[in-house]
């Protein structure tokens, strides 16, 4: 089993996010789970070889710390067990532990570093073959640390790493398997995260014919497409839901820290 990172949002309008992001992104409704109310248990979106995770934000349940947030990161492991046993040991704060679920996987639930909800597990999702397409980005107070954590408590592997100022992380990506995670940190860009602490970005071979597509369809444009002074071309944009997406020809590659 290849471990991968799936993005996790919970949608007021589940049914109608589902169609939305369809419309606007190109994304495809893979498995869908149905739950009580007209609510949706369950909804895995694909594009290309990534997929997202969705579901319905619903009532507080005491029991399950996932109705407390309403975005986080999943990420399939072959063995959670011992990764339970080193997140622990680093000192995350176990939110539900290690047990079997009733879809077959083996999973536990944790926070990090500044409070990001994170669950590990053995169940994988629907994708295809190939290098993914989703590569969801983290905003934290402290960068450096944030990377420092993940990596000794959640087993990440440093890659390419961009300073900021004041010490901090400009942008950092980190790696399990083939999945990466961004980090990024400090002052700059505030304006365009808009008091949000993820974004997903995905890859796409032509970022303005994604963009008009998505306009047509009403996604608030938060950056319109720009050249990159690392080569891409990118836009970012929001969802009726305040969800922020990123589209870009950028696709992150193990590398050096500089």
């Amino acid at each position: 089993m290849t471990p991968h990172i799936y993005p996790v949002a919970r949608y007021e309008r589940a049914h109608e996010a589902i169609e939305w992001l369809g419309r606007a992104f190109g994304f495809a409704a893979g498995a869908v789970f149905d739950g009580p109310d007209n609510t949706v248990a369950h909804a895995e979106l694909t594009y290309g070889t990534g997929t997202v995770a969705l579901s319905s934000a619903g009532p507080l349940d005491p029991a399950n710390v996932w109705t407390t947030v309403r975005e986080g990161i999943y990420v399939c492991l072959p063995d959670p067990v011992a990764h339970h046993a080193r997140a622990r040991a680093a000192g995350a704060t176990i939110e539900r532990e290690l047990r079997d679920m009733d879809y077959g996987s083996r999973e536990y639930t944790a926070r990090d570093y500044e409070g990001h909800l994170w669950s590990f597990g053995t169940y994988g999702m629907s994708h295809a073959e190939g290098p993914p397409v989703f590569f969801p980005e983290l905003r934290y107070r402290d960068g450096p640390a944030a990377v420092e954590f993940l990596t000794r408590a959640f087993a990440l592997e440093p890659g390419l790493q961009v300073s900021g100022d004041n010490g901090q992380v400009h942008h950092a990506e980190l790696w399990i398997g083939d999945g990466a995670l961004m980090v990024g940190s400090g002052a700059d860009r505030e304006d365009l995260w808009r008091g949000r602490t993820l974004c997903t970005h995905v890859v796409v071979d032509d970022p303005d014919a994604h963009h008009a597509k998505a306009a047509a369809a009403g996604a608030t444009i938060v950056q319109p497409p720009t050249d990159t002074s690392y080569g891409a071309r990118s836009y970012l944009s929001q969802d009726p839901e305040g969800f922020l997406w990123g589209f870009s020809s950028y696709r992150p590659q193990r590398s050096t820290a500089r």
